[in-house]
């Protein structure tokens, strides 16, 4: 066998090893399912055989299903739900072949790799703290197919049992004995695969709880065969999940109803329940674009595959940053914590040293939870110098300025601190939306320019987006995804333009809710609506937080920035100048901002623009997806945006874009091109021109295969 060993030794106990070749990790797929199963009835099978510990030759247990093989799953859905049944015989006839099972678990143990220790009949698990466990399948839009979900319930009850797997938990050692999902660890130093054998030797049982007659799932007051008793629960449960995804999200409803019904059978009936949702789950659109988004892309972009080819990995000793402020303080620290030397520079060391306490306060809070210890913070904040003066950035590899959008005082930085840095160093710049190529012009050496602008706050926010202006060269820009994935963030290349894609992306979103503010629509529903189809915060609300006042300034560089009537400037600037309402900041934006108490949407926009009695809600829904997607795809067109993709993992990681529609890109295929093309026309003769479709989008519509026009699936 390729991918499992198996071997049996002198005390007659078979030791089955997963070791999937040419994989730095273990992974579920059909080869290694056959082996696997192969190796536990032979050894089911062999009278010798005293008991079976399952291992692992890597670092982890096992990783879980090959998300991949998911994606491309192309048999029918018959076909999918035999192959789930298969499974469970196989998992079930490993609990019931009267042959002990221990799950000798190191590293991480997710989604089946979970599963199949909890087939076991008893688990120990590696004490080291930075090993989990858990059933993870919702972050990435599927749940357990291979018996998780209902063996969970019989362990943990279903109020635990819901928790965990909708919100992907994964516990460590301690927190896994707790809750009984192991059975003992193993204390560092000590030999995992002996006490699992020895616990054989001593005390081995092959039968599981649930097969004991008289069972009762734990948490519940009714026994199994019955629902009532339960059923309050679960309609709790379904309504919290609604408020939450609202229905969005097929794979939560899915698992809830796995859960729900699973119940109320035994096990055998119930793992038939727990496939057929399964299905339902894997052959959602939703589903797929999920997988693809998440795992696929934002998967790859985080291992850096957008470096160029040729270069070798930059070795980065020490990083400077220029300004002190809540970028600056951010991405020092998110520096220092991959382990840099960080220079934190400001215009005076008072404010510098105000920056690095943000650090201090980022790992108080984790320190007060456990998740650190003084020693290790105060090893943090030794690696950041703050100070004032340029002639500590000397020795810096890489400078990254996060200074006020001000061009002048951005070029006037550039000038200064090129003068004491070294001829390699990489200098950039954290712009939003000033074009790199732009900002250059004050570098005596634009070939080592670069764009790397990040998200607040920055140790939160994932995105790094890497601009590529028309000097910079591909060593550089190597090395800035060196820099960006060495500090565990996930960057995207996009090439120059104002506004680049994120910012002006993000710009179309706020212009049209405040557009529609000012037609009439309730406020209220502008924002619920927002959440509703899977974005975070509605644009009224975040137009609060970056201030209308900034959009004003980005607008008055670069018109274009804004819609094509000019309309929204002219909005904008009446709200900030004859109502002075600018900002969450000044306590008077969109919403009121009371000392001490909740915000609140201001009361007198139902009179300074009367609302309209009836009111579209799909078209509000619309209206903000379509005025992102049609500029994210003239990003593509005009060549800011690379590839799709790019425009996929950017809208879902920092714009908050909906992840169960795929990304900006994906969205036409998640409607379906044709659709797409048709509500775009109509919400053009209604609303305007700025959601007419480039002639390019258009004749892709026009010859979309399958109603797709970017993923075939």
């Amino acid at each position: 066998m390729n991918n499992i060993k198996f071997e049996i030794d002198p005390d007659n106990i078979a030791f089955i090893t997963w070791d999937v070749e040419n994989s730095p990790v273990n992974v579920m797929n059909p080869a290694t399912l056959a082996e696997f199963f192969a190796a536990v009835d032979q050894a089911v099978q062999d009278a010798r055989v005293k008991g079976i510990v399952i291992n692992s030759a890597k670092k982890d247990f096992i990783a879980g299903g090959d998300l991949k093989w998911f994606l491309n799953y192309d048999e029918s859905r018959e076909a999918c739900f035999e192959m789930l049944r298969r499974t469970h015989r196989y998992m079930r006839g490993m609990e019931k072949g009267g042959k002990p099972v221990v799950a000798a678990i190191n590293g991480l143990a997710l989604g089946g790799g979970c599963e199949i220790a909890l087939a076991c009949h008893h688990r120990i698990m590696a004490a080291d703290p930075t090993n989990r466990i858990g059933l993870v399948e919702c972050s990435v839009g599927l749940f357990p197919g291979a018996g998780g979900t209902q063996r969970f319930l019989r362990m943990l009850g279903p109020q635990k049992t819901i928790a965990y797997i909708t919100q992907s938990k994964r516990l460590t050692p301690q927190e896994a004995l707790a809750d009984g999902l192991v059975d003992e660890l193993c204390p560092p130093g000590e030999d995992l695969n002996a006490k699992a054998k020895a616990w054989i030797l001593a005390q081995g049982k092959a039968e599981q709880p649930w097969d004991k007659k008289g069972f009762v799932v734990p948490g519940t007051p009714v026994g199994v065969g019955q629902v009532s008793g339960v059923s309050e629960f679960f309609s709790v449960s379904n309504a919290m999940a609604y408020k939450t995804t609202h229905g969005n999200m097929p794979h939560i409803k899915n698992v809830l109803s796995a859960i729900y019904h699973g119940a109320s059978c035994d096990m055998d009936n119930a793992l038939d329940v727990e496939a057929r949702y399964f299905v339902n789950t894997l052959f959602s659109k939703e589903t797929r674009n999920i997988i693809r988004a998440s795992f696929v892309f934002i998967g790859d972009a985080a291992k850096g595959k957008a470096k160029p080819k040729g270069f070798e990995p930059r070795a980065y000793q020490k990083v400077g940053i220029l300004g002190a402020g809540m970028m600056g303080a951010g991405i020092a620290y998110v520096s220092a914590k991959a382990g840099l030397e960080v220079v934190l520079k400001d215009t005076s060391a008072e404010n510098a040293e105000k920056g690095k306490s943000y650090a201090q306060t980022v790992e108080s809070g984790k320190l007060k939870k456990g998740f650190t210890t003084q020693e290790k913070i105060d090893d943090l904040l030794g690696k950041i110098q703050a100070t004032d003066q340029a002639e500590a950035l000397k020795d810096c590899d890489l400078v990254i300025e996060a200074v006020f959008e001000n061009e002048h005082l951005k070029n006037t930085i550039t000038r200064e601190t090129e003068a004491v840095i070294g001829a390699q160093s990489i200098y950039a710049s954290n712009t939003s939306t000033i074009p790199i190529t732009q900002l250059a012009k004050a570098s005596g050496r634009a070939d080592k320019f670069i764009g790397l602008h990040f998200f607040s706050p920055v140790d939160k926010m994932p995105l790094v987006e890497i601009i590529v202006g028309q000097e910079t060269s591909d060593e550089t820009l190597a090395a800035a995804v060196d820099y960006v994935t060495r500090i565990q963030k996930v960057p995207i290349v996009v090439n120059d333009g104002r506004g680049f894609f994120t910012s002006r992306v993000f710009g179309k979103f706020v212009h049209e809710g405040i557009r529609m503010l000012a037609e009439g629509v309730p406020p209220a529903v502008i924002e619920n609506v927002a959440k509703k189809i899977g974005l975070p915060v509605g644009p009224l609300a975040v137009s609060d937080e970056v201030t209308l006042n900034l959009l004003l300034d980005v607008m008055s560089q670069d018109p274009a920035l804004t819609d094509q009537e000019g309309e929204f400037e002219r909005l904008a600037k009446e709200i900030v100048h004859t109502h002075g309402r600018s900002s969450r900041k000044s306590g008077k934006g969109f919403y009121d901002y009371p000392a001490g108490g909740k915000k609140a949407l201001w009361p007198e926009w139902k009179n300074i623009y009367p609302q309209q009695a009836g009111y579209d809600e799909e078209e509000v829904g619309k209206r903000l997806l379509f005025a992102m997607v049609i500029d994210a795809y003239k990003c593509l067109d005009s060549g800011v945006i690379r590839e799709p993709k790019d425009a996929d993992v950017g809208s879902i990681l920092g714009l908050g874009f909906p992840v169960y529609t795929g990304g900006v890109m994906s969205y036409i295929d998640y409607v379906g091109a044709r659709e797409f093309g048709e509500y775009a026309a109509r919400l053009a003769e209604k609303h305007g021109e700025r959601f007419g479709l480039p002639l390019s989008l258009k004749d892709k519509i026009a010859k979309a295969e399958n109603n797709r026009i970017f993923y075939k699936n």
